[in-house]
């Protein structure tokens, strides 16, 4: 019998009618079936907590990143959520001082296949401008706005506010690693790609702990504004502690 990977089940309830939900996502809980998860992943459980509704994920996010995640119980909602406009916002936990001020991230991403991790992005020609210029009518262009909001809780990390005016595959963590300023507890943006090959097998070693921070990459979608309503998320802010309990 063919037994999942241990997850984090902390989903926690924001808003629900009879045809849409809005759920806070813990870190370490896939959305959907893939690899080594079958059952213990965000739709599986939403379909077993509410049998009888046909589950639609209609925003989606990585695996080890938490927060808002809006959900469809019908088809059709699925249909209205999809096109109805949304303005989704990110916080991350970066390693760096960003600068202060409010910036718009202008690049051209591309996947890099190549080793450690093929299927990573990266940045090029990027740029931080005081506003977001007219973008090329490319696959490749990406634009992200970006906010310092204060110092994090180790010296030399910083709290930044994003916001995606496109929506390419890992922007946010791409792009502020192109940056030079990865994501804390980022497993292949963070300052070495290599622990996600030791993390996949198991192998992560205490300097990889303490170079990392973070169990897992301390990026969250923290407010949703969708259909005339906005919508927060409930989980505490990332603390020095909690590296103490991994």
């Amino acid at each position: 019998m063919r037994i999942d990977p241990p997850v984090d089940r902390d989903i926690r309830w924001l808003y629900e009618d009879a045809r849409m939900l809005v759920v806070d996502k813990p870190a370490d809980l896939p959305v959907h079936s893939s690899g080594s998860y079958r059952f213990n992943t965000l739709d599986h459980l939403l379909r077993l907590y509410r049998p009888g509704n046909t589950i639609h994920l209609v925003s989606r996010l990585d695996r080890e990143t938490s927060g808002l995640v809006l959900v469809a119980k019908d088809p059709e909602m699925a249909a209205i959520l999809g096109k109805a406009p949304k303005r989704k916002a990110y916080h991350a936990l970066v390693e760096g001082v960003f600068p202060p001020g409010r910036h718009c991230a202008v690049g051209e991403i591309f996947r890099t296949n190549a080793p450690p991790v093929y299927s990573m992005r990266r940045l090029e020609n990027v740029r931080l401008l005081p506003a977001c210029p007219p973008l090329p009518d490319s696959p490749h262009a990406a634009a992200t706005w970006l906010e310092r909001l204060g110092e994090g809780p180790w010296p030399g990390t910083t709290l930044v506010r994003a916001e995606l005016v496109t929506g390419r595959t890992h922007q946010i963590r791409a792009t502020l690693r192109s940056l030079g300023f990865p994501v804390v507890g980022d497993k292949v943006y963070g300052p070495d790609p290599e622990c996600f090959l030791r993390f996949r097998e198991d192998t992560l070693t205490a300097d990889d702990r303490r170079l990392l921070r973070l169990p897992a990459q301390a990026l969250r979608a923290v407010t949703l504004e969708v259909l005339g309503r906005t919508f927060h998320t409930v989980r505490p802010p990332w603390r020095a502690e909690d590296a103490e309990r991994w």
